[in-house]
């Protein structure tokens, strides 16, 4: 049997591993770390589980040790996001919007791949917010109190302004995330905290996509990515702007996934 190939990506807050045979996803590791030192420690472990000499490398290299540089191909990280969103949602052409730390937008045009925008909120948005507003230090955490929630006690909406619907937008459509307080209760900050983050997000992806011809196949990866009320919201934002999200299955280790893929399409696939 061909040895798998181990997808590594480095991102500003997690690090993930990704076991790939045969293009199939067999195995995965993630550790809320970018200390090189953990790192080599949890690619001991996932090797020791799946032993191979094939490892592909995305996302922050810098400060690499030389006996990890040595081991590696390191390959684009936009092609990993790319690559990896389009196979695990079975796309040929799709936007996929990667959700981490703060978010990409990556259009997948079959074999062409290119990066068309981005935004700065994301689970870092998430997670210093929700230790600002709630003293919640775990997305978890946060998530629960969100379902519990309503994020139309923290934002002015459309019906605040004593309107049923304002051209297609619904009363309980979003006119300006925290603008309007009607309760402190750390369910519906959570959930205040989730909406602003997803419908930034949602939108920005949405007019990327609309953009690009793929408004109904907008792929959606990252942790942030499978979080319940995140999910809704943004499938809310799909509704007022005709665009579609997919949700493939383990969208946490997408980029190291497309790493290890294109690693594969590099090799010829002969591993």
């Amino acid at each position: 049997m061909r040895e798998p190939v181990i997808g590594i990506d480095r991102g500003a807050s997690f690090t993930d591993f990704a076991v790939v045979r045969d293009r199939a996803l067999v195995d995965q590791l993630s550790i809320e770390t970018r200390n090189w030192i953990k790192i080599g420690k949890a690619l001991d472990q996932i090797r020791t589980q799946n032993p191979t000499g094939h490892l592909a490398f995305s996302g922050a290299s810098s400060g690499m040790p030389p006996h990890i540089k040595a081991q590696v191909v390191v390959v684009p990280e936009i092609e990993s996001i790319g690559l990896g969103g389009a196979i695990m949602a079975g796309c040929r052409t799709c936007l996929v919007v990667s959700m981490g730390t703060g978010s990409a937008m990556v259009h997948v045009d079959h074999q062409t791949i290119t990066h068309v925008g981005g935004t700065g909120v994301g689970g870092g948005t998430i997670k210093g917010l929700a230790k600002l507003l709630c003293g919640v230090d775990h997305a978890a955490a946060l998530e629960e109190l969100a379902l519990e929630g309503r994020a139309t006690q923290i934002n002015l909406t459309i019906g605040d302004l004593g309107l049923d619907d304002l051209s297609f937008l619904p009363a309980d459509a979003t006119v300006s995330n925290f603008a309007s307080i009607k309760s402190e209760s750390k369910e519906d900050k959570a959930a205040g905290i989730l909406s602003l983050v997803a419908e930034t997000i949602g939108i920005v992806a949405s007019l990327c996509a609309l953009h690009a011809c793929c408004g109904d196949s907008i792929v959606a990866v990252g942790k942030v990515s499978t979080n319940k009320h995140v999910r809704e919201t943004l499938k809310r934002v799909g509704a007022l702007y005709q665009t579609r999200f997919l949700h493939p299955e383990h969208p946490g280790c997408a980029t190291a996934y497309g790493a290890a893929i294109k690693y594969l399409n590099l090799k010829g696939e002969n591993q």
